[in-house]
């Protein structure tokens, strides 16, 4: 059997004019999540990244933790199959429409970027509607359009990989959900929603051989509570 590591990337930059960049703290958390890799004894024969910079900073940190430790890690691999969605575009288009049906939905609009939990119930509420499929918005992809792309490249890479591989791939909650939802035969709203417990920096294991896969472990976040900072688990 194969394995599979989906890790989704350290804590980007919320509410900053970058979100696509590691925070100092996200930084911290690639690095711990690279000291653990080492302690467990996992090597890893392929790595892969989506091609946003914050997914392959969390690569790097975990490399160069490798590299500093007189261990190798193989050079990585971008495919835009594994990056994230564009939430943006999904709020842009969608809001409005969920304005009009529900005019209160404004003051939560209003208060996202500076109160985080009015993000994330608008963010919940307008991420559900695109996976329901309930609309259909000119030059929005569906969820299921995304969700095929993402689940299309795991293949590829499961292809590609050899018996007894160890593949690290470093990705966004998004792709995680996805491939989890997928393996899972999850409804696309209870898919969507799997995304919004992934902790940064965490291990989702996958095993597979002869074109099967199956799911190990989910939301894996141990090796950021051993050092006892609690400020080590963010979601956003």
């Amino acid at each position: 059997m194969s394995t599979l590591y989906l890790i989704r990337h350290g804590q980007a930059s919320f509410g900053t004019s970058d979100y696509d960049a590691l925070s100092d703290r996200g930084r911290h958390q690639a690095r711990v999540l690279g000291t653990f890799f080492l302690r467990a004894g996992i090597r890893f024969d392929a790595s892969l990244s989506g091609t946003l910079r914050r997914q392959q900073q969390t690569l790097g940190e975990v490399r160069d933790r490798f590299l500093d430790a007189g261990r190798d890690m193989p050079l990585p691999t971008e495919t835009v199959a594994l990056d994230e969605y564009d939430y943006e575009a999904v709020l842009r288009a969608l809001v409005p429409l969920i304005e009009k049906e529900d005019p209160a939905f404004i003051r939560d609009v209003r208060r996202m970027l500076s109160d985080r939990r009015a993000f994330q119930k608008v963010f919940g509420r307008v991420m559900t509607r695109w996976a329901s499929g309930h609309d259909s918005v000119d030059r929005l992809p569906s969820w299921s359009c995304f969700s095929a792309r993402v689940n299309a490249g795991i293949q590829d890479i499961i292809e590609r990989s050899d018996r007894g591989n160890h593949v690290a791939v470093f990705t966004s909650g998004g792709p995680i959900a996805a491939a989890v939802g997928s393996v899972m035969g999850l409804a696309a709203e209870k898919t969507v929603a799997l995304s919004w417990q992934l902790v940064n920096a965490s291990i989702t294991r996958f095993k597979f051989s002869h074109g099967r896969i199956s799911l190990a472990t989910f939301n894996e976040f141990g090796h950021l509570e051993r050092g006892g900072d609690s400020g080590l688990i963010t979601f956003r």
